[in-house]
């Protein structure tokens, strides 16, 4: 713990050394170290108790039981103090026990869910995997950060996108136009039975869904299925020869949908 402590103090001190901005260093937040503290000092004296009481209230078995959550707590701390990242312009550096390793924005492949909980896995074309939890100080900036730096190429999971798209502190314009591209990358395929009307239908009622739902509104947009066959969301640009399109639009208390054949109207009470 020492040591996962010293380590995380002097790479926080260099980089600001550096000039990088608090904000850019993420780090899991003091509280979960005291979690893990708070674990340790109970189950340590839970397991002193245990290992003195007879065995018919207790005992060593017991005891080691109590050990197991000690170790647990250990853990906690250690991973948390020894394990931080630095977000840039160039890409997110991981540093554990004062070693760094960094993977440009470039370089990622794929963004999923962990398995441990809310956050996001970040996976490199070179089999390189950071695992970011929400719960780290500055996740906003690096939900930010992924918004504006995506790539041709990569691959998000419906999860991951929502919850860049929650964590991410962009407004309006900006943020809309950087998520349309996480939107697109989503790894969902259409059903096979669904025609170009029907499958902007439902790329545009999702999109807009989600603007509503985590930032309460949306700007007009176009939702187009393209001649190469890939979902896109774009804002005023030129239909082309698109097979498939649907224009939303926000009015009042309604979403108004304009596609080849009709125009809907959808009450968002409803």
């Amino acid at each position: 713990m020492a040591h996962a402590w010293s380590s995380r103090a002097a790479a926080r001190r260099r980089y600001r050394t550096k000039g990088t901005p608090q904000p850019a260093l993420l780090a899991y937040p003091l509280w979960t170290v005291g979690l893990g503290l708070g674990c340790i000092v109970l189950f340590s004296a839970c397991a002193w108790f245990a290992w003195q009481a007879p065995a018919a209230r207790g005992g060593p078995k017991a005891a080691l039981v109590f050990l197991v959550f000690v170790l647990l707590g250990v853990a906690l701390v250690v991973s948390c103090l020894a394990e931080s990242f630095v977000v840039d312009a160039a890409g997110i550096e991981r540093l554990r026990f004062g070693r760094c390793r960094a993977m440009p924005w470039s370089d990622i492949a794929r963004v999923s869910f962990p398995w441990g909980g809310p956050g996001i896995r970040l996976e490199s074309r070179r089999s390189i995997r950071f695992e970011v939890a929400e719960m780290v100080d500055g996740f906003g900036v690096l939900c930010d950060a992924l918004l504006l730096h995506v790539v041709e190429g990569v691959r998000v999971v419906p999860e991951a996108s929502m919850l860049v798209l929650r964590g991410s502190s962009l407004e309006g314009e900006a943020l809309q136009r950087a998520y349309a591209r996480w939107f697109e990358a989503e790894e969902v395929e259409p059903p096979a039975a669904m025609g170009p009307t029907a499958c902007v239908l439902s790329l545009g009622r999702a999109f807009g869904a989600r603007m509503l739902w985590h930032h309460g509104s949306f700007l007009p947009f176009e939702a187009r299925w393209t001649l190469s066959g890939q979902p896109r969301i774009t804002h005023g640009e030129p239909r082309g020869d698109d097979p498939g399109y649907a224009c939303f639009r926000l009015e009042e208390r309604e979403v108004v949908i304009v596609t080849d054949s009709d125009t809907l109207r959808e009450s968002l009470d409803a």
